[in-house]
């Protein structure tokens, strides 16, 4: 559900890395360089993207105590200057239309960048420059110092987070792998300059590293690139370790602990295979699938489906060169907690006694490599599968021979692996309790003569095939007295038809190597499939059956709201989500866009509701299917013609039409919330244009101007010059009717004034004086590359077709979009400035709300 999603967009947390999916078989060019230097060419043609990404052999897993947290300090000092680029390499690579992040685990490090294929050679260079001639300036260091010990505080704040910390420091006793990757605040105090030097002597060396470049390559040009970029280097013997080995486990533990959350989280823990254990692995990989991957997965089936005790529930593994951690985790009411712990364990039990069904493994099979193969979809996924292999595996190849090794698993392979590493006996459980809680318990547009619109479009070097089908409802279409019921009337869709149970649904989906899901908008609801193009003409019926007879089965419609009543009171600990809210509720007031559903909204909608709803607003007129991909275009416009053309009309004045509404501010306003935080969290909102608004491309642009990327205004000045935040960005959502552009911090209490006071300022420049014109051309350039970017998959390709028709724009506002943001000038930047970020709406949490 978007509304709530846009925490995970906004928070940087650390990663527990997991056994990335293996690829379908890329052509995979291996060279080694005299100095060592490994290097993994993978072409990728016609898509027009390169991914360079260069993975080291150190992580966290290389530290001690005394300097725990150097490998992620490090990472952070990577891209902040060399002898060539004393600063703004971000700036450099957003300029081009790319961009860079990186990553730090306990056995690895990586940094990549992704940009449009023609600048592959500054990729290179800029990926050979700071990996060899780092300046590491002593004021940077200061200034990241600080930026790194509020991550610390940030992965307080967030439950989920907090608990895989702490499992990690409970569950290793003597291994390395028990250091937090962050570090402590005494380790990075004690850091220096020297510090980082060393550390790159030690192990940024050309035999510790392995290069991968992905995409729109020429192999013999890009790897004379290479071999000018790094030859050079100078090879250098890493420095031998040996790891302690952990004690077995001889005995159950349980640990709890209170903190103000509003729901429960528990992790189950027990010793897990490492990437050496490469049989255990494969069993693993479908072990996890079948538990928990799925909506025909045991654990969703039984704990959410069948008994509605759980929000989220999923299983996993940290698959590392040392010994790992197999794992399940939940999200639950408290008071469930007790028939929580007794069904996971139940179902556990249940396979170590031998009851596996032969069809629900080779289901996970399916499932599992239909996600491995649309792990290839993207530049940036190939390498980082490829480098993630080299690194901790020792060997690519592994990526590549992984489909056949998981075909080859058995209902023995699985058993066995259960019983070696599952001990209902002597497991580690973590759970987080509320602190008032009781004690426990091609494309062409085709419009039907019914008014529905199919827009086709073939791609025959595509391995998938994406349908999108977009209805117009969303907050705009609710009821004021029933917010809500636009999300909720899609979930049901997925909750079974006239014909099929919804385990009979996504048996089959699943079955077909296929995805489905479903999602809401502030203007529109959509379902979408994904599947292989081999089975997609199986998978559409069902498709189609999802999203023409629902059953709203009775028991369906009240578990569906009662899960939805629990995600919104687990709101209540995302510290964003809650500020965002309130600014909504605030800046829109009685119209639709701030209508926020709340628990008792969400218990007034009937079954009935529900149903007259669908009716109204899931017909013909309101409605665009989208297919995308590598299709019979004769057979599925047959097949969709088909099931759709007799479908009877809707009322007259659907779709919607946007409804004028003057959200001038004639002051400023003020909400606070009433949670309590370690950080200052802040939204500091404007009202903004519509999409149909011709001032829409400017905003755009404005948005990136203030906060979008490492280059942007509210980081450069406010992160990086002046250290007031750990995160401050911008966001500008596309609307039917009039949208918001909303810029938000989180900052130390002590900052937050005059961050807040910053922001104004950089603002006001803005309206001032406008921005120079190479600002803006680097704008242009990030807001241009990460629409290339978002292109990459069927899946966001047919969204974006889809979700410009449904917002009154036209479907070739997808193809026109660059052209309109190329056509900004820095007046028009200045204008939309001084026109519409005048008075605003501050949303604020922290240790005073």
């Amino acid at each position: 559900m978007k509304r709530f999603a846009i925490l995970a967009l906004l928070l940087v947390t650390l990663v527990t890395w997991s056994l990335p999916h293996a690829l379908a078989q890329p052509t995979v060019h291996e060279f080694t360089l005299d100095n060592g230097l490994k290097v993994l060419l993978v072409p990728k043609p016609g898509t027009g993207i390169t991914a360079v990404d260069i993975w080291v052999n150190v992580g966290s897993l290389n530290e001690t105590r005394e300097i725990s947290g150097i490998s992620h300090f490090f990472e952070h000092m990577l891209f902040k200057g060399t002898e060539r680029r004393p600063g703004g390499i971000d700036k450099e690579i957003e300029a081009l239309g790319g961009r860079t992040n990186a990553a730090t685990s306990y056995d690895f490090t990586h940094y990549y960048i992704i940009l449009p294929s023609e600048h592959t050679e500054l990729a290179i260079d800029i990926i050979a420059d700071i990996t060899q001639n780092s300046s590491f300036p002593e004021e940077e260091i200061a200034r990241e110092k600080e930026v790194v010990l509020r991550e610390q505080d940030q992965r307080t704040d967030d439950p989920g987070s907090f608990a895989f910390f702490t499992l990690r420091q409970d569950f290793y006793t003597v291994h390395p792998y028990k250091l937090p990757i962050i570090g402590f605040a005494d380790s990075l105090g004690r850091l220096t300059r020297e510090d980082f030097l060393n550390w790159m002597k030690a192990y940024y060396v050309p035999n510790n590293m392995t290069l991968i470049v992905a995409g729109d390559i020429e192999i013999e040009k890009t790897l004379q690139i290479v071999r000018e970029k790094f030859g050079a280097m100078q090879p250098k013997a890493i420095p031998a370790q040996t790891y302690p080995q952990e004690p077995a486990r001889t005995e159950k533990t349980v640990k709890e602990i209170r903190r103000d959350v509003s729901q429960g989280y528990l992790i189950f823990a027990w010793p897990g295979p490492s990437v050496k254990d490469a049989q255990d692995v494969y069993a693993m990989d479908v072990l996890i699938t079948l538990l928990s991957d799925g909506r025909s997965s045991r654990f969703y089936k039984k704990l959410r489906k069948e008994l509605g005790l759980v929000t989220t529930i999923d299983a996993g593994y940290f698959t590392q060169k040392e010994p790992g951690i197999f794992n399940i985790y939940a999200e639950f009411p408290y008071e469930n907690r007790a028939a929580v712990e007794q069904t996971i364990l139940a179902e556990l039990k249940e396979i170590l006694d031998g009851k596996l069904n032969p069809d629900e493994v080779e289901r996970a099979k399916t499932v599992l490599l239909a996600r491995e193969a649309l792990q290839a979809e993207t530049a940036a996924g190939l390498a980082s599968t490829l480098g993630f292999y080299s690194v901790v595996a020792g060997d690519y190849q592994f990526a590549l021979t992984y489909p056949e090794k998981i075909r080859a698993v058995t209902v023995s392979d699985i058993l066995n692996i259960a019983r070696k590493y599952i001990n209902l006996d002597t497991y580690y459980e973590l759970v987080l309790i509320p602190e008032g809680a009781p004690e426990p318990e091609t494309q062409e547009l085709i419009t039907l003569p019914n008014g529905l619109k199919l827009i086709l479009r073939q791609d025959p070097s595509a391995e998938t095939v994406a349908l999108q089908a977009f209805v117009g409802t969303g907050a705009r279409a609710e009821p004021a007295e029933l917010p809500g019921i636009a999300e909720l009337t899609s979930r049901l869709l997925l909750r079974g038809t006239t014909t099929r149970s919804e385990e009979e649904i996504f048996t089959e989906i699943e079955n077909l190597g296929a995805q489905l899901s479903q999602d809401v908008l502030a203007d529109m609801a959509h379902v979408t499939l994904v599947a292989p193009k081999e089975t997609v003409e199986r998978a559409l019926p069902i498709y189609l059956d999802v999203l023409l007879n629902p059953a709203f089965a009775p028991d369906e419609v009240e578990r569906a709201k009662t899960e939805f009543i629990r995600e919104i009171r687990a709101q209540a600990d995302q510290n964003f989500s809650v500020i965002y809210n309130n600014f909504q509720s605030a800046l829109y007031g009685a119209h639709p866009y701030g209508r926020i559903p709340t628990p008792e909204s969400i218990a007034r909608i009937t079954r009935d509701d529900i149903v007259q709803f669908y009716k109204k607003y899931y017909v013909p007129n309101n409605m665009t299917i989208v297919a995308v991909g590598a299709f019979d275009r004769a057979l599925v416009e047959a097949l969709l013609r088909a099931k759709l053309q007799e479908l009877p009309k809707g009322a007259e004045e659907l779709p919607l039409k946007p409804q004028p509404v003057s959200l001038a501010l004639t002051e400023n306003k003020r909400v606070e919330a009433t949670k309590r935080s370690n950080l200052s969290w802040l939204i500091l909102g404007y009202p903004a244009p519509p999409v149909a608004s011709p001032d829409y491309p400017a905003m755009k642009l404005l948005n990136a101007i203030l906060g979008g990327g490492m280059s942007s205004r509210l980081f450069s000045e406010l992160r990086d010059k002046r250290g007031l935040a750990y995160s401050t960005g911008s966001f500008y959502p596309s609307r039917a009717e009039e949208s918001h552009l909303v810029t938000y911090i989180i900052a130390l209490p002590e900052n937050a004034e005059t961050a807040q006071q910053g922001i104004v300022e950089i603002i006001k420049e803005i309206q001032e004086n406008g921005v120079p014109n190479e600002e803006l051309e680097r704008a242009k350039s990030y807001v241009i590359g990460n629409y290339r970017i978002d292109h990459e998959t069927t899946e966001r390709r047919a969204w974006y077709l889809g979700w410009y028709e449904t917002l009154g724009v036209g479907y070739q506002m997808d193809a026109r979009y660059p052209e309109l943001i190329q056509s900004v000038t820095s007046d028009d930047i200045k204008r939309v400035a001084q026109k519409y970020l005048q008075n605003y709406v501050l949303s604020v949490l922290g240790p005073g709300s």
